[in-house]
């Protein structure tokens, strides 16, 4: 039997993350438009088997200005964000980058993936600025605090690794709850890292010393995605057994469950203290009141499972394995105080094609 293409395997995998599409079809079919505006980014074919290549990782320059997008084909592009237009591709890297960020002056621009490099490249220019560091085991998640003074990173190692990012020292390494973790997130004051991977369980890091604050049994499968709330008062984690936890972080605060959508959830974004985007193997971005426990839209678009959110402002940035971006800007109407039922928004602008 003859091996599996990378584009092949990807295809299978988009394909088995879907169960339970259908039922979600059929809530989102129930629901009523909100007119959400979305613009559509379709990525160009790659040079492998001239096919588009799948987003896994997405992030937002701090001027708004500029979106960076990561996936399987080994490059990281950099698109004008009012336009769609491509601005340039950095490829360097020699496998799939599972993660990107910019460091929080807007400086740079952080790589990292199966090829086991953090790379550093000119956010102004794109030119490569060096390679920060180089691990034993692949890299899935980097993130930098933000103070722009750390840079913290999880993989397929027994070890989370924080470093002095000015120094490029590991200032400490504190056990993973497992070997194979694959989301992180920094507080916003920087005083908590959170973790979490295969095991499901949701891991509180004192940033200063490295000790493990709290181990929370979250998830029964894989954790894909954490996040904090801007002002702190929550983290969010989601994964594979289709559920999103939320933990308070209030004192003697329990966590608790998002009602089941029946589909595996690769990510999470905060889009306003209390408002939570999630998305994952049903093609749909939920957009949820954590406070209220409540689901207030749904977004729909995608043709393939989404595997990356981000958010700045009025704008959430949704991508996936249908090898599309998604530019949605945020409605006041779901994004302030007072819950609304649950409604789909739908795109209704294209960017033309990036060539």
């Amino acid at each position: 039997m003859s091996r599996p293409t990378r584009r092949q395997f990807l295809q299978h995998l988009a394909g088995a993350c879907a169960s339970g599409w259908l039922a979600t079809q059929a809530l989102a079919a129930e629901a009523t438009a909100i007119g959400w505006p979305s613009r559509v980014v379709q990525l160009p074919p790659d040079d492998d088997d001239q096919k588009p290549p799948v987003v896994t990782a997405v992030r937002l320059h701090r001027d708004g200005q500029q979106l960076a997008t990561a996936g399987d084909d080994h490059i990281v592009r950099v698109w004008s964000l009012a336009d769609g237009k491509l601005i340039r591709k950095l490829n360097q890297h020699a496998d799939w980058v599972r993660t990107i960020d910019y460091s929080p002056a807007g400086k740079l621009l952080a790589s990292a993936g199966n090829d086991r490099r953090i790379l550093l490249w000119d956010a102004a220019t794109g030119e490569l600025a060096g390679e920060f560091a180089k691990h034993e085991q692949a890299i899935a998640a980097i993130r930098f605090s933000h103070d722009g003074s750390k840079l913290a990173t999880v993989g397929f190692a027994g070890t989370i690794k924080i470093y002095d990012f000015a120094q490029r020292q590991v200032l400490s390494e504190p056990a993973a709850p497992c070997q194979d973790m694959r989301a992180l997130a920094f507080s916003p004051d920087d005083s908590i890292l959170a973790v979490g991977g295969r095991c499901g369980s949701l891991r509180l890091i004192a940033v200063s010393s490295g000790q493990m604050l709290r181990d929370v049994a979250a998830h029964k499968l894989r954790i894909r995605g954490i996040e904090f709330s801007s002002d702190g008062s929550y983290v969010a984690s989601s994964g594979e057994d289709r559920h999103v936890h939320v933990l308070p972080l209030a004192d003697g605060a329990t966590g608790f469950t998002l009602p089941d959508r029946q589909s595996k959830i690769m990510a999470l974004k905060f889009f306003g203290p209390n408002h939570l985007a999630a998305a994952g193997s049903d093609n749909f971005v939920r957009l949820w009141d954590v406070a209220q426990q409540q689901e207030i839209g749904l977004l729909s678009g995608h043709t393939g499972s989404i595997a990356a959110l981000e958010c700045h402002d009025k704008v959430l940035i949704s991508a996936g394995y249908d090898t599309t971006v998604r530019v949605w800007s945020i409605a006041d109407r779901v994004a302030g105080a007072e819950p609304v039922v649950p409604q789909v928004g739908r795109a209704i602008e294209s960017v033309p094609r990036a060539r």
